[in-house]
């Protein structure tokens, strides 16, 4: 089984099988050339105990849990960092808002949009799920932005993943079946920010099966103890090579053609 995150050669996860048949661990190709690449919890072991520690905080003080994020998914970051695999992070559920929302900026914030898609778990999704059966256990898509801050530490890669890779807030646009996600590619979606030139997809950040990116989410959060539960939602990771700068007083909208658009504003 294969999974592509996009629709190019480039970025190619996959759940490879053994000489005796047994399911091995996931792998990542940032490129054509690399062939051996297997998942490997233990390179962000020490961001993730830190990043735990404040899940577990944050839900003592009452967040309600709300999901993950694909975080680290460009395959040129990922080779700047030696990674062989995205990584996984918290979703801040004390800041998920509708489309159309109004986002106060946290003080000397350094606000980026990225737009993605945000996948709704029905059921709890098992460490070593097919991609069929975690596309089953898909609920629900929506048109979704993720604000991240890049005033958080970045020191290094513990720093990064210790914050869930610079996550801020979620915006969600309106639920829409597995089958509106077919379009999204070269086009779609389209990030536009006041203004500057809308911002087109990469084609080959773009998941061609959700299935397979949430049987890798699976597994990667087992590895730590964790697990994709009912309800949960997972974002896709990032669509564009690079997130785009947002300020106060600035309005953006990510359209994604039969999946709908979101859209949000930064308070002045």
């Amino acid at each position: 089984m294969t999974y592509h995150p996009g629709r190019s050669s480039a970025g190619v996860f996959q759940h490879p099988v053994s000489a005796d048949g047994q399911r091995c661990l996931l792998q990542l190709k940032p490129d054509p050339l690399d062939r051996n690449m297997r998942l490997e919890p233990t390179q962000y072991a020490e961001g993730m105990k830190l990043q735990l520690t404040r899940l577990a905080a944050a839900q003592a003080r009452g967040m309600p849990r709300r999901g993950w994020k694909i975080g680290i998914n460009v395959p040129e970051v990922l080779k700047q960092l030696s990674l062989p695999h995205p990584g996984l992070g918290w979703l801040d559920g004390n800041r998920i808002f509708d489309s159309g929302s109004t986002f106060e900026a946290p003080p000397e914030s350094q606000l980026h949009l990225e737009p993605e898609v945000a996948i709704r778990i029905s059921s709890q999704v098992a460490e070593g799920s097919s991609a069929a059966s975690a596309r089953s256990r898909i609920a629900a898509i929506h048109p979704a932005l993720e604000i991240v801050n890049y005033e958080k530490p970045k020191a290094g890669l513990t720093d990064v993943v210790s914050h869930s890779m610079f996550h801020e807030a979620t915006v969600l646009g309106d639920p829409v079946p597995i089958t509106a996600a077919r379009d999204l590619g070269s086009t779609w979606p389209r990030l536009s920010i006041s203004h500057q030139e809308p911002a087109r997809p990469r084609a080959d950040l773009v998941p061609s099966d959700l299935g397979e990116l949430v049987a890798f989410a699976a597994d990667f959060l087992a590895a730590f103890g964790q697990s994709l539960n009912e309800g949960d939602l997972l974002l896709s990771g990032a669509y564009l090579p690079r997130a785009l700068g947002i300020a106060a007083g600035d309005s953006a909208i990510a359209e994604y053609g039969e999946m709908g658009a979101v859209s949000m504003r930064v308070a002045v």
